[in-house]
């Protein structure tokens, strides 16, 4: 076989495969923007800004890189699930607590923590939460001591014995009064 027809060969099986889909990642600027408030994207992203914010695309982009990960995870539970239904009472897992540590953090990688707060669910209701703490002066290893301290005492109290999640928010959203 020559050369060229080989070449034509090769043309003809690839326009016969079906199109490889390729999944386009979320840019970092936008997964970092996610994470603010829509008021501090516009003002960092808007006029004043780089120019970067589209009311008609952002809105929707920042929510889905937000929820993402947990809309991916249902989606795969839903289609690894089996077709037999099983019923599961419900009684005795909303009687359990579980906590939630709140890191207010700035977007970046080696940004330093802001406060802590932890917040106590029973089922779908909201118990309780730990008092909010800066950690302005803190070391990293005191931050990890405090957090340690915080499940002894929901362990004491509530039988927690680790944080079902981490939920990270910006320093603007933090109850705890902040001076510059």
């Amino acid at each position: 076989m020559s050369e060229s027809t080989a070449r034509k060969t090769r043309a003809k099986r690839s326009l016969l495969q079906e199109p490889v889909r390729k999944v386009r990642a979320i840019p970092d600027k936008c997964l970092k923007c996610a994470t603010l408030s829509a008021e501090q994207a516009q003002a960092i992203h808007g006029v004043d800004g780089d120019r970067c914010w589209n009311p008609s695309v952002c809105y929707s982009r920042r929510s889905h890189a937000r929820h993402r990960d947990r809309r991916n995870s249902s989606r795969n539970q839903k289609r690894s699930r089996q077709l037999e239904q099983i019923e599961v009472e419900t009684e005795a897992t909303t009687a359990q607590f579980f906590a939630v540590l709140v890191v207010y953090r700035a977007s970046g990688v080696d940004t330093p923590v802001h406060a802590i707060g932890a917040e106590i669910w029973q089922g779908q209701q909201k118990f309780g939460s730990v008092k909010t703490i800066r950690c302005g002066g803190m070391t990293p290893s005191q931050v990890h001591a405090y957090v340690k301290k915080i499940l002894s005492v929901l362990s004491e109290n509530y039988g927690i014995k680790k944080f079902a999640a981490q939920e990270r928010l910006d320093p603007q959203l933090c109850p705890v009064q902040h001076y510059q």
